[in-house]
């Protein structure tokens, strides 16, 4: 194979935007396809088509099969990278295609499968993420690993800024990886003892439990949760609250309420400070309200009192949209 591979994209998501743009300033991108109800990243792909002449296909889920078998075989890619697309390349659609397909999963595999790595590896509080290549096969995120580069993961990281950090790592790695796949290597199956997989969050996932949760726990739960669910939900009197912003409160306040929960503080001097589990102690810098985002401290203007408690929201309710 020659050194100047054509590379198609089919994509969902933002995260995808700094890898096309890679591959167009390489002169390696031929094709892009993305589904035709996307509301994240049609618009970047209809501009960048339009002003470059790369073919934009839209593409339905009902009609995949068709569309790909017609979209291969008129722009004939070397490689194509399936990047936050939303469903499976059908089967048929790659067993005809041997070593074309393969799909970025911004995660580190196979510990991290599932649709939302970025969201389980801050919640878990991981020290390191990434990014893992991979080829499409039968099942998810199942195919022998190409290639894996590993990024440092901060505490204070959210769930969009991670986006962004992952989005720039898989252009910085195109060349390694373009050079690994013309090279025609084969790579190296995952180990299905290390495996594990996580569902898309729902509201069991993304509400706080106070009686569970340690301050750290609680951080990294909101951090996961900004900006994509406008924070982590907990619940006053009935009320739903969304924490957007918290750190661990390192100067703990003495003789306080040790039940998890518990508003220790609530004023424009110390904050608004929650109790936690095993004695650790929550800054609540911002939340969310259908009133609108605000300092964590002016709750206290709805009737939020020190000594009042936060309670777990019962996902039962299901108030939220994922």
């Amino acid at each position: 194979m020659s050194n100047t591979s054509h590379i198609a994209v089919l994509c969902n998501n933002r995260m995808a935007i700094p890898a096309i743009q890679a591959l167009y300033n390489m002169g390696k991108l031929c094709a892009l396809g993305v589904p035709e109800n996307n509301t994240d990243v049609l618009d970047f792909c209809k501009s960048l088509s339009a002003q470059t002449g790369i073919p934009l296909m839209l593409l339905r889920k009902e009609n995949l099969n068709a569309q790909l078998g017609d979209w291969l075989k008129k722009k004939s890619p070397d490689f194509v990278f399936t990047m936050t697309f939303p469903w499976k390349v059908p089967e048929v659609t790659w067993q005809s295609h041997p070593g074309k397909f393969y799909n970025f999963h911004y995660g580190l595999l196979p510990e991290m499968r599932g649709a939302d790595p970025v969201f389980e590896s801050i919640r878990q509080q991981k020290r390191e993420t990434g990014i893992t290549i991979h080829t499409v096969n039968g099942g998810i995120d199942k195919g022998a690993i190409i290639l894996k580069q590993s990024l440092p993961l901060e505490s204070d990281t959210t769930h969009g800024l991670l986006c962004t950090h992952l989005s720039y790592l898989a252009a910085r790695i195109l060349p390694q990886l373009i050079g690994v796949l013309q090279a025609g290597l084969s790579g190296t199956d995952q180990n299905e003892a290390m495996a594990n997989y996580y569902r898309r969050p729902g509201p069991s996932e993304v509400c706080i439990n106070w009686n569970a949760q340690d301050a750290s726990s609680v951080k990294a739960l909101v951090n996961a949760c900004n900006p994509w669910n406008k924070g982590a939900y907990s619940q006053w009197n009935g009320w739903h609250i969304r924490i957007v912003e918290a750190s661990v409160n390192t100067e703990a306040l003495p003789d306080v309420s040790t039940t998890p929960g518990t508003v220790l503080a609530i004023d424009a001097m110390n904050g608004l400070i929650i109790q936690c589990k095993d004695n650790t102690q929550l800054k609540v810098n911002i939340i969310y309200t259908d009133e609108g985002f605000m300092s964590g401290y002016r709750l206290e203007s709805f009737g939020i009192k020190k000594g009042q408690i936060f309670t777990n929201l019962q996902t039962n309710q299901k108030p939220i949209n994922v």
